[in-house]
């Protein structure tokens, strides 16, 4: 046969379109597996070949389907949960810091969050606000040497 002649095949025609795509319960497992590995719902759709949009329209349309995402993150957060307990009680310091921190934030946080009232501002006079910036060490400590001096200070300085 030389390089120029054609052969022909015996070939069925390529069908075109989409998959057809059902739910079973081999895509539950592997769905309920993916997401328990911390995938994302964008990557799922991409391992079980499917697309993005399709795997979104199968979790709106499918209890199944939504139990299954919801099944594998609740497992892995639950495993991750109880090694990190664990952890803490084999006397692990960062578990330990860490499950406090998380558990109780109130007692074991790092920065204490200050909530200053801000209601009246407008109506202080420069002089009155500058005081009221004094008083509060925390605030007058980070502005030092901003701050212009009080009336009183500047007054009583003797002028060179």
């Amino acid at each position: 046969m030389s390089s120029t002649e054609l052969v022909e095949t015996d070939s069925k025609p390529v069908k075109m379109g989409r998959k057809n795509f059902q739910i079973t319960e081999t895509v539950l497992e592997q769905v309920e597996k993916f997401a328990g590995q911390g995938l994302t719902q964008e990557q799922i759709s991409h391992c079980i070949g499917i697309s993005r949009d399709l795997f979104f329209k199968s979790k709106r349309n499918s209890v199944y389907f939504q139990d299954a995402i919801k099944r594998g993150q609740s497992k892995a957060i639950s495993l991750v949960s109880n090694a990190l307990f664990e952890n803490a009680m084999k006397g692990v310091p960062v578990s330990q810091i860490f499950w406090l921190k998380n558990r109780a934030p109130d007692q074991w946080q790092d920065t204490i969050n200050q909530k200053h009232s801000i209601e009246a501002v407008n109506k202080l006079s420069d002089t009155q606000l500058l005081d009221e910036i004094r008083k509060d060490e925390s605030i007058a400590s980070q502005v030092s040497g901003l701050l212009p001096l009080p009336q009183s200070q500047t007054q009583s300085q003797p002028v060179e």
